[in-house]
């Protein structure tokens, strides 16, 4: 009884010093939704987690009023943020659009590059626009966009 107990003792060891294969478990990586709150609904900003260095970056603008009307995005642009404080680095060119009822997007596409047309790199960027709604507020909404 000993020895057979010894042995499956042994096997159980033997057994176990094998390699499983790894269980893989990568998460889906799914885009970013970011929503900002304005007087008279909300504004979506829909981008991904990261951006590679030399990718054209594309942002989504949804604008959900729940009454009235919404403007946006206003006089885009994106800037850096250091320790020497913060900078524009690209003015953006996007045609606004207006929403009276129910919700509409644009896309805004950055190149990557700064006003002078330089490749900037690996860094964290913000996206920054105005939404103006039919009473004439303003809201200044911002998404963080990381290139890696």
């Amino acid at each position: 009884m000993r020895r057979l107990a010894a042995l499956l003792l042994g096997l159980f060891v033997l057994a176990s010093c094998g390699s499983a294969p790894p269980v893989r478990t990568q998460a889906p990586v799914n885009d970013l939704v970011i929503p900002t709150t304005v007087p008279n609904g909300k504004v979506f900003v829909v981008v991904k987690p990261t951006y590679t260095v030399g990718e054209v970056i594309r942002a989504t603008v949804q604008l959900s009023p729940t009454t009235g009307t919404l403007r946006g995005p206003l006089d885009p642009f994106i800037q850096a943020s250091g320790f020497h404080g913060t900078a524009t680095v690209k003015h953006l060119a996007v045609d606004p659009i207006s929403v009276s009822a129910g919700s509409a997007e644009v896309v805004v596409l950055w190149d990557l590059h700064d006003d002078a047309g330089t490749a900037v790199g690996s860094d964290d960027y913000s996206l920054v626009f105005n939404v103006v709604d039919d009473a004439g507020r303003t809201t200044t909404v911002g998404t963080t966009l990381q290139v890696r």
